[in-house]
This record gives structure tokens, sequence and C-alpha cells, in this order.
């Protein structure tokens, strides 16, 4: 079972959405599925069997209960358990910078217990999550608290201003392009951009790019997909494959037929 609840009021602004999983199966771990870069920061909650984590060329470990999920530059693989009760709350891009500050960049490439890196009542709310009667509560206890922790900062909208113009164009928009309308020379606007995405301009403009690609096969699957990557900015087949290879672990050809 997958559902996905929205956020209330303020939140809306910060949060995509909250994903509940929940899988009852006699198995221990079920097959690994492929994770792949996103543009999006997750902290996860798990109120059943944690998920077993596999970065390339990394040894497998099982998450921690409660983990911040950084951004991701490259793919890893997944296998949730038979017994899964996960409930994820999905950030915007720049989102959960509104709530914590440090430079979302010291979680790239990074899963990181919640209790480890935020001392501030993480581990009462650990608590309250494990022993939620329901994930209607648990929800209400993390709006409750990042409620709280939410905190107003005018650099928040000059980088909410650069993601929707990012989204717009598909990524295909120079950084030069994106400090000037934000009115930030491009070496500020790379920094703080950086600390609120976790990604410098340049590389979440090229996962946004990416994931329109995959989008646009999705919606049209006789679509010839080299035409789609030189429609969204590859210059070349070569530099189609080896963005592709580089985020999934696998050739176009091979992600688009379920390889």
């Amino acid at each position: 079972m997958v559902e996905i609840i929205e956020p209330a009021g303020i939140l809306k602004r910060y949060i995509r959405h909250y994903c509940i999983v929940e899988i009852k199966n006699s198995r221990d771990f079920l097959p690994a599925e492929r994770v792949i870069p996103g543009g999006n920061i997750c902290i996860a909650f798990h109120y059943g069997y944690p998920s077993k984590f596999k970065k390339k060329n990394s040894d497998e470990y099982v998450e921690p209960v409660f983990v911040i999920c950084g951004q991701q530059t490259g793919y890893y693989d997944l296998s949730l358990s038979g017994n899964t009760g996960m409930i994820l709350v999905i950030f915007k891009p720049h989102g959960l910078r509104a709530f914590f500050n440090f430079p979302v960049s010291e979680l790239l490439n990074e899963n990181i217990s919640f209790s480890d890196l935020i001392k501030d009542k993480a581990g009462e709310l650990e608590d309250k999550l494990l022993n939620s009667r329901n994930n209607k509560q648990r929800i209400a206890y993390l709006e409750k608290y990042l409620s709280d922790r939410l905190v107003f900062n005018r650099d928040f909208d000059r980088i909410d201003y650069a993601i929707k113009l990012i989204d717009r164009h598909k990524g295909l928009i120079k950084t030069s392009r994106l400090s000037e309308e934000v009115c930030l020379g491009i070496k500020q606007f790379e920094r703080i951009f950086t600390m609120y995405v976790g990604l410098n301009p340049k590389k979440f403009s090229g996962i946004t790019r990416f994931q329109n690609v995959i989008q646009m096969k999705n919606k049209s699957k006789n679509s010839n997909m080299y035409q789609l990557a030189f429609g969204n900015g590859y210059y070349d087949q070569s530099h189609f494959i080896h963005d592709f290879k580089s985020l999934t672990g696998l050739t176009p050809r091979e992600f688009f037929n379920g390889k």
C-alpha cells in the first residue's frame, strides 16, 4: 500500500507531500529497487522494519529507524522489509533549509540518522512517532515539530523563484540567467543555492532535465528516446548515454525497457 497525503497550511510551501508505504509479506526483505536522483530531500521514519540500503561500490547496510536522505547525484538500491511501515516527508528541493540551520549540501549523497544530526527534541519526536496509534497522529506530530522550527528568510524567496524558473525551463536555463533574475552575483547565487538545495544550480538543472526526459518518455511510450534527448538539451547520443549511466547505472534503452 502506498498513500500520498498533502501537508497542511503553511507547510505546503516547503513540503511536496507525505508518502506512507506499508507492506505485509513473509519475506525478510523484498528484491532491491533502483532509486535514482529526483532533486528532493526527504525524512523517513520506519515504524515497521527498516530497509536495506546499498550505494554503488559500497557495502549493504540497514537504514536507521529515523533518517534524513540528502540530495543524490547517483543511484542506490533499496530493499524494503517484508514487514514495512514507513512514512516519508518529501520536501521541495529547497524546503528542508527552512527548518534546519545548516547547509543542506552537508547531506549530499548521505542518509544520516535524524537523531544523530538534529539534537533538538529529535529523540522525543522519535518516541512519539514510534508509539503513535496511527499515521494520522504521526503526521500531526511531524507537522507540529516542523512548524515550531520554521524560520522565514528572504533568501528562501530568491531560491524559490530560481527553482520555479528551472522547472519552467525543464532544466534548460543557465546559471548566469538565474542569478540575474534573483538579483545576485553569480558566485553569491551559487553559494546560497547550494546551501538551500544541496546541489549547485548546474547540477540541479541537469537532474531536472534528466527527470523531464523520463516523464516525457513515460507519457509517450512510442516516442524516440534520442529525439527526446536532443529536445532536452543533450548535444549528442554519447552525452545522453553517459548522463543516464551515471545517474541510473543503466543505458537509456536498458532503463526504459525495465532491465
